[in-house]
């Protein structure tokens, strides 16, 4: 339960830094308008692009990549929330935001997008969600002697 509980703030999280790494700063404000292009898919090539996205070699990149950006988040968590303005509310996000983008293309076998893909699959997909999960099980087994 709690896996689901973080792989989906997780996803959350970095759906919306994302947006704000991408020059939408104002796009949370505009929530919204982000269901209407997902609904028109401008881009046919999308699905079919993403059936061959979700191999399991794909999807064990996406877990480290995750509890990479999970790392960033909870890194940043506190001091946006302790931030004094708006606007440093702003800049902590964007400079998360970054360090997210950074952690993903780090990792070995995955894009932003095809991270972002996956995302928006496994919101929408509870199978996929849970193999997710466990995946990112064994990757945080396997980061954990390292410690």
């Amino acid at each position: 339960m709690s896996l689901n509980r973080i792989l989906l703030s997780g996803l959350s999280a970095l759906a919306i830094v994302t947006g704000t790494v991408l020059g939408a700063a104002n796009a949370q404000d505009a929530a919204p308008q982000t269901p209407p292009p997902a609904e028109a898919a401008p881009q046919p090539e999308a699905p079919a692009a993403a059936a061959p996205a979700m191999d399991e070699t794909k999807l064990k990149s996406f877990a480290v990549a995750f509890l990479e950006v999970t790392k960033v988040t909870e890194s940043y968590k506190p001091q946006i929330e302790a931030a004094g303005t708006t606007e440093d509310q702003q800049r902590l996000q964007q400079e998360a935001g970054e360090k997210m983008v950074e952690a993903v293309n780090k990792a070995d076998g995955i894009s932003v997008e095809e991270y972002n893909t996956i995302i928006q699959a496994a919101q929408t997909n509870p199978d996929l969600a849970q193999q997710i999960n466990g995946h990112i099980t064994e990757a945080a087994g396997a980061q954990q002697p390292a410690q």
